[in-house]
C-alpha cells in the first residue's frame, strides 16, 4: 500500500516496526521493503535493504531492477542483471520484461537483440508479457520490420500485443497499416480498450478520411467510450486534424464535467492550428473563468494564437496568467512568449522574457535573435548570435535564417557571406530553400543583382519560386528590367498565379515608358482571373480589432478619421521640407487614403495620450528607401498635429523586410558617422515642434508577405543632415515626400 500510494514516511514507520518485531530477516518482508522504497523513489534505502539481506532471491533482484529503471539508473540496472548468476539466481520472465523495457527506453538495440536471443534460449517467448516487451522494444528502436515479423510469429496475442504493434505503426506514420491491424484485431475477437481506440482515432485523423473517422466515432459511441477522458480527447484531436473544428467543439461540449486539462488543451491547439485564433482565445478565457489548471501545453498554443492575430493586449493578459501560474521561467512557454511579443512588435518585452528564462535552450536563443532581426535591430541580432555560440549553444537552421536576414537588412554583405559559409563548413547545417532565398536577398538588396543571379545559378538545389522572388524584388528596387523579366519568367513557370509578378512587371514597364507591355500584364491577369490580395491594415483598441481597407468609409468613426487625416495633411503642407511642395497636391489623391494611414488616424483619435499605436498590415508596402552600407532603417519621424503625443506605430513583417510607406513627409534617420543609431528627439509642444522643426517619432515595422512595389515616380527624395545627439557627428537622414 505504501509503495503504491507513495507514502514514504508511513513506509519508514512500518520499516521500524518490522525491525522491532524481528521480521527483518524474512525474504518476503525484505523484498516488500525494497519494492516500497523503489516505488517511493528512495532508491538509496532500497539498496541498503538489498545489501543487508542474508540471501538474495530473484524476486528481490527484480524489485531493485525495477526501482533502478523507475529512477532512470539504467547502468546500475544492467550491472545488477549481469550479477544474477553470481548470486545463484536465474533471470525469470519478469526479469527479461524489465530489461527489455529498459532497452526500449535507451534505444539500446544491440543489448535488446542479445536479450532476445536469451529469451528464445530460455523458452520465454511463449510468455505473453515477455513477447509484448520484445515487441514494444523493437517499436521504440524504430525497427518496424523486425516488430512486424515478431508479431506474425507470436504464439499468443492479447490486447497488449495488438495495441503495441498498432501504436508502433502509428508512431512511424504507418497509419493505413495501423488501421488494417485494428480491423484484424476486432475480427480475431479481441475488443479494443481505451488506449487502442485512442491510437486508432489518431491514425484515422492523420489519414484525412472523414467517412472512416465518422464510422470509428460511431463505434466509440456504441462502446460507451466517447465521453471518457482519453477517447474523448482523441476525438477532439481527430476532428482538429480533419479541420472539422465545429465537430471538435461539439465533442468537447458533450464531455461536460468530464473535460480535463488535456481535453481543453486539445481543443485550444486544434483551433489554433486551424487558424481560428479568436475562438482559441475564447476557449482559453473560459478555462480561466472556471479556474481550470493551465500548463505549458496550454500556454504555448494560446500564445501562438496571440502571435497570429497579432494581439498585443491579449499577449499581455496571457503573460500575466503565465506569471500567476509560475510558468514565466519555463523554457517552452518563454520561447512562445518571445515569439508572440516579436509578432506584436514589442522587442523590449521579448528580451525581458528571455532574461527571465531559467535555462534558455537553443529555441529560446533563436526566438530572441529572430525578435531583433524582425523588429528593426539587425545589429543586435548578429551580436546575440555570436554570444550564443560563445555560450556553447550550437546554432540550427532557424538560427542562421534569422542571422542571414539580419545581415541583409543591416547591409553586412561580407558578414552574411561568411556566416553562410560557416553554417555549412563549421556547423554542418545544410542550407534549405529559405537560406538560399535569404542570400539572394542579401546580395540583391545591396544592388549586386548580377552576383545574386550567379548565386541562384550555382545553388546545389533546383531554384524554386521562393528563391527567385527576392531577385525580382531587388530588380524592382534597382530598376533592372532585363533581369526582372528573366526572374519573372522562372517564377511564373512554377507559380503561374503569382499576382505580384504581374503587378511588379507592370509597374516597371510603366516606369520604363513601355505602356503597352504594362497593359499586357494587366490583361494577362484579367484573362487568367488572377486577383491581387487587397491590402488592409488593422489596429487593436480596447481588445477589439479594427480593420481598414484603402478609401474605407465603413467604420463608424469614419468622419472623425478623415478629419484627423486632413488635419495632419494641412500641418504637413505648412511645415514639410520640400524642394517641390506642389508634389503633395499631385500625389495626394492617389496615396492619401491608404489603409495604414486610416488605421493610424483611428489610433490617434481613440487611444489615450502617450499610448503606443500599433498598426499591422497583410501586405508589404514598399518605398525605395536607400541606406548606407552600415546603416539601418530604424525609424521614421512624422510631423504630428495637436494634440498628438509620441506614438509608436508597428508594422511587422514575418520575413523581416522593413521598408517605409507614407503619404506625408517622413524623415528616416540612418546612423551617425560612428554607426550609432539616432536617439528619439526631445518632446516639444506641437507649436514648438512646428517652429523648431523637431519631430515626434513613430517607429515603423512593415507587416505582410506580398512583393508588391510602388513606382519610383511616387517619391521625391532630398538629402539633409543633422547632428547626432550622442557624439555630435553629422548624421544622415532621408526626407521622403509623396
Amino acid at each position: 500500500f505504501c509503495g503504491g500510494e507513495g507514502c514514504l514516511e508511513f513506509g519508514r514507520t512500518y520499516h521500524g516496526l518490522i525491525a522491532k518485531t524481528g521480521l527483518y530477516g524474512d525474504e518476503f518482508v525484505n523484498t516488500s521493503l525494497i519494492d516500497m522504497y523503489a516505488k517511493c523513489g528512495d532508491i538509496d534505502s532500497a539498496v541498503m535493504v538489498f545489501n543487508q539481506m542474508p540471501r538474495l532471491d530473484v524476486a528481490s533482484c527484480n524489485c531493485l531492477i525495477s526501482g533502478y529503471a523507475n529512477c532512470g539508473l539504467f547502468e546500475e540496472a544492467f550491472r545488477l542483471f549481469m550479477n544474477y548468476e553470481s548470486w545463484g539466481n536465474k533471470p525469470n520472465s519478469y526479469t527479461y520484461s524489465s530489461m527489455l523495457a529498459i532497452c526500449g527506453t535507451l534505444s539500446a538495440i544491440e543489448e535488446g537483440k542479445q536479450l532476445h536471443a536469451q529469451v528464445v534460449k530460455m523458452q520465454y517467448l511463449s510468455e505473453t508479457a515477455v513477447s509484448n516487451a520484445l515487441l514494444t522494444m523493437y517499436c521504440k528502436c524504430e525497427l518496424m520490420a523486425d516488430a512486424e515479423s515478431l508479431f506474425e510469429r507470436l504464439p499468443q496475442r492479447n490486447i497488449v500485443s495488438w495495441t503495441a504493434i498498432i501504436h508502433g505503426l502509428y508512431q512511424h506514420e504507418g497509419f493505413e497499416k495501423a488501421m488494417r491491424l485494428f480491423c484484424l484485431m476486432r475480427e480475431s475477437g479481441i475488443e479494443p480498450n481505451d488506449y487502442t481506440f485512442t491510437i486508432a482515432l489518431a491514425s484515422c485523423g492523420n489519414m484525412k478520411n472523414i467517412d472512416n473517422c465518422r464510422l470509428l466515432h460511431g463505434l466509440v459511441i456504441k462502446k460507451g467510450m466517447a465521453l471518457g477522458e482519453f477517447v474523448g480527447t482523441a476525438l477532439i484531436y481527430m476532428y482538429s486534424e480533419l479541420r472539422e473544428t465545429d465537430d471538435a467543439e461539439k465533442q468537447f461540449k458533450e464531455m461536460g464535467n468530464l473535460t480535463s486539462k488535456v481535453s481543453r488543451n486539445a481543443l485550444i491547439k486544434g483551433l489554433v492550428q486551424n487558424e481560428k485564433a479568436n475562438e482559441a482565445l475564447d476557449a482559453f478565457s473560459e478555462m480561466v473563468r472556471k479556474d481550470a489548471a493551465c500548463d505549458e501545453f496550454t500556454f504555448s498554443p494560446i500564445l501562438k494564437a496571440c502571435a497570429s492575430l497579432p494581439s498585443f493586449m491579449s499577449c499581455q493578459q496571457i503573460h500575466a496568467q503565465v506569471v500567476k501560474a509560475n510558468f514565466d521561467k519555463n523554457t517552452h512557454v518563454g520561447s512562445s512568449l518571445i515569439e508572440a511579443y516579436t509578432r506584436c512588435g514589442s522587442v523590449e518585452d521579448a528580451e525581458k522574457v528571455f532574461s527571465r528564462i531559467s535555462a534558455p535552450d537553443v529555441v529560446s536563443w533563436n526566438s530572441v535573435i529572430k525578435a531583433y532581426s524582425q523588429n528593426g535591430n539587425p545589429r543586435r541580432a548578429i551580436s546575440l548570435f555570436r554570444r550564443m555560440i560563445i555560450k556553447g549553444f550550437r546554432p540550427t537552421g532557424s538560427t542562421f535564417l534569422s542571422v542571414l536576414s539580419a545581415c541583409s537588412h543591416s547591409g553586412k554583405i561580407q558578414d552574411g557571406q561568411e556566416i553562410f559559409q560557416s553554417m555549412i563548413n563549421e556547423f554542418g547545417v545544410l542550407p534549405e530553400e529559405a537560406h538560399y532565398s535569404c542570400m539572394v536577398d542579401l546580395l540583391g538588396r545591396s544592388g549586386q543583382i548580377e552576383k545574386a543571379l550567379d548565386f541562384i545559378n550555382n545553388t546545389p538545389i533546383k531554384p524554386t519560386a521562393s528563391i527567385w522572388r527576392p531577385l525580382l524584388a531587388a530588380c524592382r528596387c534597382h530598376n533592372n528590367l532585363r533581369i526582372a523579366e528573366f526572374a519573372a519568367k522562372h517564377i511564373l513557370a512554377m507559380d503561374p498565379n503569382d499576382a505580384t509578378v504581374y503587378v511588379t512587371l507592370s509597374n516597371m514597364y510603366i516606369e520604363a515608358g513601355l505602356l503597352e507591355n504594362a497593359e499586357n500584364q494587366r490583361k494577362l491577369m484579367k484573362l487568367k482571373e488572377i486577383i491581387k490580395e487587397p491590402g488592409c491594415s488593422w489596429i487593436e483598441v480596447n481588445n477589439k480589432i479594427h480593420k481598414f481597407f484603402s478609401r474605407d468609409r465603413t467604420h463608424p468613426e469614419s468622419e472623425k478619421i478623415y478629419d484627423k487625416l486632413k488635419q495632419i495633411m494641412m500641418l504637413i503642407k505648412g511645415t514639410a521640407y520640400s524642394t517641390n511642395a506642389d508634389s503633395l497636391e499631385v500625389k495626394e489623391d492617389f496615396c492619401l487614403y491608404h489603409s495604414e494611414k486610416l488605421a493610424v488616424c483611428f489610433g490617434l483619435i481613440s487611444l489615450a495620450a502617450g499610448k503606443p499605436v500599433r498598426i499591422f498590415k497583410n501586405l508589404r508596402v514598399v518605398v525605395h528607401v536607400e541606406t548606407t552600407g552600415n546603416g539601418n532603417v530604424l525609424s521614421a519621424s512624422l510631423y504630428a498635429s495637436t494634440p498628438v503625443h509620441p506614438s509608436q506605430c508597428y508594422y511587422q513583417r514575418s520575413s523581416g523586410t522593413y521598408q517605409l510607406d507614407s503619404a506625408y513627409c517622413v524623415i528616416v534617420p540612418i546612423s551617425c558617422q560612428r554607426g550609432q543609431a539616432l536617439g528619439s528627439p526631445p518632446k516639444f509642444a506641437p507649436d514648438q515642434m512646428v517652429k523648431s522643426g523637431r519631430l515626434t517619432q513613430l517607429h515603423l515595422i512593415i507587416d505582410g508577405t506580398s512583393d508588391a512595389h510602388k513606382p519610383l515616380d511616387k517619391i521625391l527624395k532630398t538629402n539633409v543632415h543633422r547632428r547626432c545627439p550622442s557624439c555630435s557627428s553629422q548624421a544622415r537622414e532621408r526626407h521622403i515626400l509623396y
